[in-house]
């Protein structure tokens, strides 16, 4: 018996060292995004790594009242793994609620930001907290 709670106890102290080298491997992202001058408030923003593979988590946030965005990783928490990025942005406005569903209109950016094959923003994030310069988005 006491050799299979030391063994569990083994085993935990290993998932739980697992799970903070994980999650030390993400940063703080914070930013800022404006279309036109503007706030883009409520658009979100997504952050895909260059070389990144299919099973990596999203990386995104959502654009506040004042054009600031904070990165979220999946569920690691806020925050990023350091690399080299590109960026996405679309902004499809809330236009109407059906059954408690919020029903989304056009990009009123027109899908200029958010072509991934074609991306027209890029970021890096560094393995220190990061503050990156705004994102102006224009016409």
């Amino acid at each position: 018996m006491e050799k299979a709670i030391h063994c569990a106890a083994m085993l935990l102290a290993l998932t739980c060292a697992s799970c903070r080298a994980k999650t030390n491997n993400i940063f703080p992202v914070t930013g800022k995004v404006t279309y036109n001058g503007a706030p883009a408030a409520g658009a979100a923003i997504f952050f895909y790594r260059k070389g990144a593979g299919l099973e990596e988590h999203m990386v995104m946030g959502v654009i506040q009242n004042d054009g600031s965005f904070e990165l979220v990783c999946g569920p690691l928490g806020k925050g990023a793994p350091p690399g080299e990025y590109d960026v996405l942005v679309e902004w499809r406005p809330v236009v109407a609620q059906r059954n408690g569903n919020p029903q989304r209109g056009p990009d009123q950016l027109k899908g200029r930001y958010s072509d991934r094959s074609r991306p027209l923003l890029h970021a890096t994030v560094e393995a220190r907290a990061n503050d990156l310069p705004p994102f102006d988005l224009t016409d």
